[in-house]
């Protein structure tokens, strides 16, 4: 079992006091960092903290999926605070006065739980105070006598008026002038000396939790809908560690559709794989024949040939001559996908894993990208997104002996799902493409 924690300014220290524990401690944790920490089945993930200004924030269904996988996930104290109040029905557990009070209803904002700090390198220094924080302290005041009832809940919700990076102890101390000299005293006391550090708290009490916590083979009181955003967030949490350090494992498999020759051949040949196994549970040889039978069972190509007017929708006027099993063949390539709005991706990475083809197309994706660098410490104004759509096509037309209006049908061969995600997946590949087209002649054989 492996330990994880997200944690930042509400727990600055955390790495010095889980020093004699089994937990790793992390930065605090933005969209995709749960997908590339890729925890196994028996994990524990702990969210304190997490960024949403800086990058986006934590995704639910990032979180979802780890549950689903087996992987207990507990949240306090702040962004862990607010995705447990909103996922403990799902398996997320949650500790914390802070979870509580999202939980309960008492407390319904987000940014109560947000402020403004410094860089980990500063110890993630406060410049400003969370709300949650804020509240704690004006109860102390009121159990003490300091203030009654009515005005701590009014300077709360004047604070709570304001945008979050103007809430702090000095802005509370204006806001308070009105209270006579003794009783600012008194506040101006509590706030400078012993201010109630409630995020701090719930933290503390998350690692009590990570210290006893034995997770149990429950499985999940859910399954997760796979979507095509999920699909998304996964396949680009996926890195290939090289010499250069880590590349995307989606960059690689893009460099391979678009400049490995025999691509087209490999693709058919994943599909034709899939598709059998699908059928039977000892599936014959890969064949074309046997897939574009369990295409007919599914009824994804229908029996008459009377109803195969939908294929001139997916063949080049070229292809349409050909024999009525190849054009069949053609459409079962171009059209398949996992599901919905999903290409087969995560199927062809797989297929690819452990290959050469893998670490010399690795190699070329930091070659695109050093090159695209130097491009834009010599001319300022060069920018890969600004590049014309027609050039980055004519140059994949010419690589792949295809014409432009037969594009987006042949991309379709290699997985490729639309002429918007080939013109995106070649942005960064086509200087290095243009000036060193013998670099980019790969095979997947």
């Amino acid at each position: 079992m492996t330990t994880y924690l997200f944690a930042g300014p509400s727990l600055p220290d955390a790495a010095g006091l889980l020093a004699g524990d089994d937990v790793t401690v992390l930065p605090p944790v933005g969209a995709g960092d749960l997908l590339k920490l890729a925890p196994k089945q028996g994990d524990v993930v702990g969210i304190v903290d997490g960024y949403f200004r800086q990058t986006r924030a934590v995704r639910h269904k990032e979180i979802l999926a780890l549950i689903e996988s087996g992987v207990t996930v507990v949240g306090a104290a702040s962004m862990g605070a607010l995705r447990a109040a909103e996922l403990d029905t799902f398996g997320m557990r949650g500790v914390g006065r802070v979870y509580r009070d999202y939980r309960d209803g008492r407390l319904t904002a987000d940014d109560e739980v947000a402020l403004l700090h410094g860089p980990p390198e500063d110890g993630y220094r406060p410049i400003t105070e969370a709300l949650v924080n804020i509240r704690a302290t004006l109860r102390l005041c009121v159990r003490e006598g300091i203030l009654d009832e009515p005005t701590a809940e009014d300077l709360a919700a004047e604070l709570a008026r304001r945008p979050y990076r103007l809430r702090s102890y000095p802005a509370l101390i204006e806001l308070a002038r009105a209270l006579g000299a003794e009783k600012l005293e008194a506040l101006r006391h509590v706030c400078t000396t012993r201010p109630v550090n409630l995020k701090r708290d719930d933290a503390l009490e998350l690692i009590a939790e990570l210290r006893t916590l034995r997770p149990g083979p429950e499985p999940a009181s859910f399954t997760l809908a796979r979507s095509i955003y999920l699909h998304r967030w996964q396949l680009g949490a996926r890195d290939l560690d090289t010499e250069d350090g880590p590349i995307p494992e989606l960059s690689i498999l893009r460099m391979c559709q678009l400049f490995a020759e025999d691509y087209p051949d490999f693709y058919r040949n994943l599909v034709h794989t899939h598709i059998v196994q699908e059928c039977t549970d000892r599936p014959p040889q890969p064949t074309l024949d046997a897939a574009l039978a369990h295409a007919r069972h599914r009824t994804i190509i229908p029996e008459t040939p009377d109803e195969l007017d939908f294929l001139g929708l997916w063949l080049t006027p070229a292809e349409s001559d050909q024999p009525l099993k190849e054009q069949l063949a053609t459409f079962l390539i171009r059209s398949f996908q996992l599901t919905p709005g999903a290409p087969a991706d995560a199927l062809a990475l797989d297929a690819l894993r452990g290959r050469p083809i893998m670490s010399a197309a690795a190699n070329l994706v930091h070659a695109a990208r050093t090159v695209n660098q130097h491009a834009q410490q010599t001319q300022s104004t060069f920018d890969i997104h600004t590049l014309s759509a027609d050039r980055i096509l004519n140059l994949i037309g010419e690589r792949w002996g295809a014409d432009p209006e037969t594009l987006e049908l042949h991309a379709l061969d290699r997985g490729i799902p639309s002429r918007d995600t080939l013109i995106a997946a070649a942005r960064p590949f086509y200087l290095l493409a243009t000036y060193n087209p013998h670099l980019m002649d790969l095979r997947i054989g």
